[in-house]
């Protein structure tokens, strides 16, 4: 073959477009002729492929029947073993142990004690003052509430201030 063409053939090989005779042509290529200086990377795998096309021998043609009979032979001496009436016996009691405690754990609880019904009408509000004065403490509750927790917030902070601070002078 001549090295000229052994490029493009290469390009085509590894695009996935040679056939059979032209891959055939490059392993022999490989092997006896010679082969451009700026492709000698890739001329050890045709080498390779060419050697081991050459080295092994193709299936016999008795192959089939040969490996039918090696697991014809293993198929035969591959008995199903029957087990005895205490594993059957055994397995059965178990499935019985099972669903006994399923059933055991799953059952439905006792049903539950009446529990007393509140009387949420006597906590209405019935007259607008009412309603006035109880509206004030509750947000004269939250205000005490949030200004207490700002207070301890600005403390905290102060506090981290003065340490961020200290630190800013080092």
């Amino acid at each position: 073959m001549d090295h000229q063409m052994i490029g493009p053939l290469l390009d085509k090989y590894f695009e996935g477009l040679t056939d059979l005779e032209e891959e055939n042509r490059l392993r022999q290529a490989a092997l006896h002729g010679p082969w451009p200086e700026q492709l000698q990377a890739y001329r050890p795998l045709f080498r390779y492929l060419g050697e081991q096309q050459q080295a092994e021998p193709a299936l016999s043609s008795d192959f089939d029947e040969q490996l039918l009979a090696k697991l014809g032979r293993h198929a035969a001496a591959a008995k199903t073993r029957q087990l005895p009436y205490r594993s059957w016996a055994l397995r059965a009691a178990a499935a019985f142990a099972l669903a006994l405690g399923a059933f055991w754990l799953y059952q439905p609880a006792a049903p539950a004690q009446e529990v007393a019904v509140v009387d949420w009408s006597k906590y209405e509000v019935k007259t607008p003052e009412e309603a006035f004065r109880v509206t004030r403490s509750a947000l004269r509750t939250v205000s005490s509430k949030l200004n207490e927790g700002t207070s301890v917030a600005a403390q905290g902070f102060d506090e981290n201030l003065g340490q961020i601070k200290k630190f800013m002078r080092y």
